[in-house]
């Protein structure tokens, strides 16, 4: 009993700046178990600050089109974080995001940029009009959109990762004349599942390409039919079981639907629970994550500020997979955030009792996307 007393205060005793270090040899996850054992491991967690980049989606945001400074934005702290590297990538507009890519677009040039590393791929020239937006595999392939009136083009790269080039781009085309109207310059983010290409049509309508058939491009599904629902805007997402479902959003932000594809009567049913899970929309990327944060669950989030966080200067930093924020001076923010959880970004709880709040007087981050840093 004496032996293992003396071996519990040796340990407690351990110099701070010992166990410091030893934190810099743990994973970021276990950092919050280490500062429970006592006030003196405590003590040096708060002298290792970090800020966990994968708690939830980030929002990648820019002050216009043409920079490459770029800023993350978390919901969960309500504070961006800037890091001293840019893309150097000049006069590049955000057009699409997987994982921890990042795609731009610059006259006829798509870029792939690797947020970690800085590092930037040039694909090929593209002689065609500018993609509306690109959706990345992840592995090998690159899709560019471009949608005008009724008329539908598909951009196709792959790339040889022996040798980590991309191939020249093929285009594939095709008029949208389906048992609808097609209101293509309506058109919300294209979605990759299960190697289609899916794009919503303001009235529920989907285009659909299949990339083992890339020439035949785009085609009309006849069925789903119309929402039946009012909305501004609409917004497709991939959810996290692979199913096919539209974020729909009303005049200011209320009301909010969200309805899934049924596979086999192929018509869209609303849903009334996420079932813990976040939706991230609003931009070219919409992200649906499953969340052990109570105060996220069951809520949509949009890019709107009700007013702007405090900016925190770091090093965006990996470690054995996991990735987080090292503030720059060596010290974080180490006050309690507020109870008033999600009132700085817009947010909708689905089946909340109370009335929502719109998002009229909020700023809008233009020139933003939502990126994922997490592992999973």
């Amino acid at each position: 009993m004496e032996t293992t007393t003396s071996l519990s205060h040796d340990w407690s005793s351990l110099p701070v700046k010992v166990l410091v270090r030893i934190l810099d040899h743990l994973r970021w996850s276990s950092h919050p178990s280490f500062g429970l054992v006592c006030r003196q491991w405590q003590s040096a967690r708060a002298r290792a600050p970090f800020y966990p980049a994968w708690i939830s989606p980030l929002l990648l945001n820019t002050t216009s089109d043409g920079t490459t400074n770029v800023r993350y934005y978390s919901p969960y702290y309500h504070k961006n974080f800037k890091t001293a590297c840019t893309l150097n990538i000049p006069d590049a507009r955000i057009i699409g995001a997987t994982a921890q890519h990042l795609t731009l677009c610059r006259e006829h040039l798509i870029l792939d940029a690797q947020l970690l590393s800085g590092d930037v791929l040039e694909l090929p020239k593209h002689d065609r009009p500018t993609f509306d937006s690109v959706v990345y595999d992840g592995v090998r392939t690159m899709f560019g959109v471009h949608s005008r009136y009724g008329w539908h083009e598909v951009g196709r790269s792959i790339r040889n990762n022996e040798i980590d080039v991309w191939g020249e781009w093929s285009y594939t085309s095709s008029d949208c004349d389906g048992p609808c109207s097609w209101a293509s310059q309506d058109c919300s983010n294209p979605v990759l599942n299960d190697g289609f290409l899916y794009l919503l049509n303001r009235d529920g309508a989907l285009a659909v390409y299949d990339e083992r058939k890339h020439d035949e491009g785009f085609n009309i599904l006849e069925k789903p039919g119309r929402f039946t629902f009012e909305h501004d805007d609409s917004y497709l997402v991939k959810s996290d079981h692979g199913e096919l479902m539209a974020v729909l959003i009303g005049r200011r932000g209320t009301p909010v639907n969200i309805v899934k594809l049924n596979k086999h009567t192929m018509e869209w049913e609303k849903i009334q629970d996420l079932e813990g899970r976040t939706l991230f929309t609003g931009t070219l990327t919409t992200t649906m994550k499953k969340t052990n944060i109570k105060w996220m669950q069951n809520k949509v989030f949009l890019p709107r500020l009700y007013d702007w966080p405090d900016t925190v200067h770091v090093d965006l930093v990996q470690r054995e997979g996991e990735v987080a924020f090292v503030p720059k001076s060596g010290r974080a923010d180490t006050t309690e955030k507020q109870n008033n959880y999600g009132t700085n970004i817009w947010s909708y709880k689905l089946g909340q009792s109370q009335e929502p709040r719109e998002f009229w007087g909020s700023e809008k981050l233009d020139h933003s996307i939502w990126v994922d840093f997490s592992n999973k």
